[in-house]
């Protein structure tokens, strides 16, 4: 217990506020998006428009990860925040829930992906007052609240299985957008501006109004960026590395719409079973940040990225091969998986958090955003077309994104001195 209490008493001010509000975002928003593909299934949408919207969506966040750091330091961590929470996460199930065709989900699918920009705001407001530790368990604890509400989905299953896929999503729908609303006012209430982000914000409104003064703050939040990651080839090495992990937890975790369906069109189950493999994936994800992450530190990031993303490839392995129908071994692989997931996700938040220190982060991180989104448009339009040949074209692409991760690791792991990194990017 002692272990437990000094663990949380790393989280003060905006940290402690983002992750004591995260479970009335993660609970509504894991019931509603682990049914919507099912559910856009069932009001008409084809396997073939699932992956249209898949592009689309990615299309749009490309859009929304370039405005992100221009965006988020003009407004300001915390309103950048609310503002674009409000449009990507209560918007959006309220839109599905009156979905009939095509057209309402895409709406609904664009603004979803606005939340590019809002993850920048929301990453930014929770870490920039921190110190290094307190951004790391942040970091992991935000993960951990998100697979806790994974855990409730066999709940979610029984009631679905209940009342039918169609009314159980729609009621999911409708009490994600009242819950994240309420949730998003009282977050804006208790947040408050980081030092760095009034500092920037101040620079930002100073300068003449005029189009040359936009367009100039539209890219010097990019250039700045480069300019420090030219300098410091670490930090380089783990935004590149977060860049291609974006492209596998888009497309190949419980956020892809593709997600769902390979439990059914790839491993045969039905609508309850691939509920239990959804908390099979959320018990493993749990595991691994539960046992395994707390034991990261700024030291051993690169050996914990090295060997997450080890146990993730071993797990696309047996997803591929497990024969269909068999449900014993379909456990067994997606908690492999999970485990994998659950280690990479939070080393590599963590790393990027504590790498990326200095107040060109909005621009570091939309950079690495908008990257992953170009480069998420073509593996997502790559794996729209070969799923629906043979679906496990969805953990062979995964897995070429995490190999391209563990070859960016290990190379900067072998050239540089990681211990004097942070004291270099500091005199920076």
């Amino acid at each position: 217990m002692k272990r437990v209490k000094a663990y949380l008493g790393k989280l003060k001010g905006n940290a402690a506020v983002c992750i004591a509000a995260h479970p009335f975002w993660a609970i509504p928003y894991m019931f509603y998006t682990y049914y919507i593909s099912l559910y856009l299934q069932e009001r008409g949408i084809s396997d073939v428009q699932l992956g249209t919207l898949m592009v689309a969506g990615t299309v749009s966040a490309t859009f929304f990860s370039f405005l992100a750091a221009p965006v988020v330091d003009r407004l300001g961590r915390r309103n950048a925040t609310s503002l674009f929470d409000f449009l990507s996460s209560a918007l959006p199930p309220l839109l599905y829930s009156f979905t009939r065709d095509f057209g309402m989900a895409l709406i609904a699918m664009v603004l979803f992906n606005a939340n590019r920009l809002m993850s920048v705001g929301y990453y930014l407001v929770m870490i920039e007052d921190a110190e290094d530790d307190g951004k790391i368990v942040a970091m992991n604890m935000f993960n951990i609240i998100t697979v806790v509400a994974g855990l409730l989905l066999p709940v979610a299953g029984l009631y679905v299985e209940k009342q039918g896929l169609v009314k159980g999503e729609e009621t999911f729908l409708l009490a994600s957008f009242f819950v994240i609303t309420v949730m998003i006012i009282v977050r804006h209430l208790l947040l408050k501006e980081t030092k760095v982000g009034e500092t920037v914000r101040a620079k930002v409104k100073a300068e003449p109004a005029g189009i040359g003064t936009t367009i100039r703050q539209l890219w010097t939040p990019y250039r700045d960026a480069l300019r420090f990651l030219a300098k410091n080839p670490v930090a380089r090495a783990f935004a590149l590395a977060n860049v291609f992990f974006c492209v596998y937890m888009n497309l190949g975790t419980n956020y892809s719409l593709y997600f769902v369906p390979y439990f059914s069109d790839r491993m045969g189950m039905n609508t309850m079973q691939s509920s239990v493999l959804g908390s099979v994936y959320y018990g493993g994800m749990l595991a691994a940040m539960v046992l395994i992450n707390p034991s990261f530190s700024r030291k051993n990031l690169t050996k914990g990225i090295l060997l997450s993303c080890a146990v993730t490839l071993a797990g696309f392995a047996l997803m591929i091969m497990v024969p269909s129908g068999v449900y014993v071994l379909a456990i067994g692989a997606t908690l492999v998986l999970a485990l994998g997931y659950g280690m990479l996700k939070s080393a590599i938040e963590g790393a990027l958090a504590v790498y990326s220190e200095s107040e060109y982060r909005s621009g570091i991180y939309s950079a690495a955003n908008l990257l992953s989104s170009g480069l998420g448009v073509i593996v997502t339009a790559i794996c729209s077309v070969m799923y629906s040949k043979d679906a496990r074209w969805l953990y062979i692409l995964n897995g070429i994104m995490v190999l391209c991760v563990l070859i960016t690791i290990l190379h900067v792991s072998r050239t540089q001195d990681l211990s004097k990194t942070r004291q270099e990017a500091d005199d920076n």
